[in-house]
């Protein structure tokens, strides 16, 4: 990618808010203290005075929920009905969650509060064209500038952080990179403070999404950033290879400011990507969980983390267990074995988390059968011009489709994750499913991703992933190619079109 703000296109208007390392507040400033359990929540809402013609198709709504057990947020979608009303019912793995309603028939977002077994009232009015009124009635008290004004606030930040890119970071030492990175944020953070529209309980919860999006979009993924950086902002003299500074354990002791216990983060869309970062990072090298005792593997974790979080104790490291089961689902596809759900039952207290982890291990059980063992390929030995047809002429009478992506890419995953069951209907006919990334995926955590993943995978250098992505005219990932069995390339696009979509494309061309 080009853009320094590469990582932030998962954010869907969440996140922001007030003063960052010396902020105290009182109960007030605050949402009701979440706590992870299973339930469900109710959404009412109206859109009024809307214009709508005979013959015109029913307008979606979309609802984007947080899963903090979990971790992949909820996507739910339903249609306005005739008389502008709509209703959802949520499955809510906290108690109070945040949620964003958005709709193609307005171009403004809306935070709502959802609470478990209870309802949320929402009605929208459509004054003209630019203008809405909100009026909400939920548990969470929210009011109607909260819901209506967040998602201008964000998109400011969005705006200043975007103007104030730094376009040598891969020259700085990795402290002054973190210096600067909270620097700008906290000047970032100013303009929710000084937004007086809103409560200062959705200021903080701006604030934290916007401490998390910052974590994991910069400085818990320092060698992704610094590899894009450059490769944007190089100097003409610089040489065509880069390897970003090593990092020792002492770089990460600003997560001490982050304050990474606080339950009010499990409010927060990106809580479980901040804590995946962390176990899979290769500096801080968190063994995997497998089949120990939670307690146990928690003694390892608390002797390479107590320091740079300051406490060994708390919400932190519990969530950090839940994440290393999460992970094992969304990386290997694999289920919970016999042992580890023992572990799983005797190690929580709050058994709620108990009932999502097994929930989820029932999921993964039904698609586990869509998994194949992943076939890591060696990269042909020829010049980097000629590295795309060396790979594609070893498939000679197959159809081929190859995905470029990345293990920090959301979207890439998201479409792996839906094709998953599509793919698997192909076995026995003449396709390939070829994976291609770069350094800019950690080894060791790509290594463990594609166990879920199966197909064939290459694993580029920056170099030759940037001569592909000269040579083909591509920047952002998911980016497909479909070659015929001739090794011919029909198609290239980006983004995933959908599964139908990409199953027409493919049978198609199968023979």
């Amino acid at each position: 990618m080009r853009s320094n703000l590469f990582l932030f296109k998962q954010i869907l208007i969440m996140g922001i808010c007030i003063a960052f390392l010396s902020c105290t507040s009182t109960n007030k400033d605050k949402f009701p203290e979440p706590k992870i359990m299973m339930g469900t929540a109710k959404v009412t809402g109206s859109i009024t005075n809307l214009q709508l013609k005979d013959g015109d198709e029913k307008p979606i709504i979309w609802l984007r929920v947080p899963n903090p057990v979990t971790g992949e947020p909820s996507m739910l979608e339903t249609y306005l009905n005739k008389d502008g009303s709509f209703s959802f019912e949520v499955p809510m793995e906290s108690n109070f969650l945040i949620g964003v309603i958005s709709s193609e028939t307005l171009s403004n977002r809306f935070i709502i509060g959802l609470a478990s077994e209870e309802e949320t009232k929402l009605t929208i009015t459509k004054k003209d064209d630019k203008n809405v009124e909100v009026n909400i009635s939920s548990r969470i008290e929210l009011t109607p500038n909260d819901v209506l004004n967040f998602g201008d606030a964000i998109n400011q930040m969005m705006i200043m952080e975007s103007q104030s890119n730094y376009s040598s970071y891969y020259k700085m030492p990795p402290i002054d990179f973190v210096r600067i990175t909270i620097q700008k944020m906290e000047k970032t953070l100013d303009i929710i403070a000084n937004d007086s529209t809103l409560s200062k309980s959705t200021q903080n919860f701006g604030m934290n999404e916007f401490k998390l999006i910052s974590l994991a979009g910069y400085l818990l993924n320092y060698n992704a950033y610094m590899t894009t950086n450059y490769e944007n902002f190089k100097d003409k003299g610089d040489p065509k290879e880069f390897t970003p500074q090593k990092l020792d354990k002492s770089y990460f002791t600003f997560l001490k400011d982050f304050n990474l216990n606080d339950p009010q983060y499990l409010y927060n869309t990106d809580y479980p990507r901040v804590l995946k970062d962390i176990l899979f990072n290769e500096t801080l090298n968190i063994p995997l969980i497998k089949d120990s005792p939670v307690d146990e593997w928690l003694k390892e974790v608390k002797a390479i983390m107590t320091d740079l979080i300051g406490t060994n104790r708390g919400l932190f490291y519990d969530m950090l267990a839940v994440n290393a089961y999460i992970a094992q689902f969304e990386n290997e596809v694999q289920p919970l074995s016999d042992k580890q759900i023992e572990n799983i039952k005797s190690y929580f207290k709050n058994k709620e988390i108990t009932k999502i982890l097994l929930k989820k291990n029932e999921d993964i059980m039904k698609v586990a059968q869509y998994n194949s063992n992943p076939v890591i390929k060696e990269t042909p030995a020829v010049p980097q011009k000629e590295l795309m047809p060396a790979i594609i002429n070893q498939y000679k009478g197959k159809v081929v489709l190859v995905d470029f992506w990345a293990t920090w890419c959301g979207p890439c995953l998201a479409a792996m994750k839906e094709f998953r069951e599509a793919k698997d209907s192909y076995k026995n006919k003449d396709i390939v499913f070829l994976y291609i990334t770069n350094t800019s995926s950690p080894l060791n955590l790509w290594k463990d991703k594609i166990k879920g993943i199966g197909g064939e995978h290459y694993y580029l250098t920056k170099g030759e992933w940037k001569s592909l992505q000269d040579s083909f005219d591509f920047i952002g990932i998911p980016t497909y190619q479909l070659y015929d069995i001739n090794g011919k390339l029909e198609k290239q696009f980006s983004g995933y079109p959908g599964t139908n979509e990409m199953k027409t494309m493919i049978e198609q061309l199968l023979p």
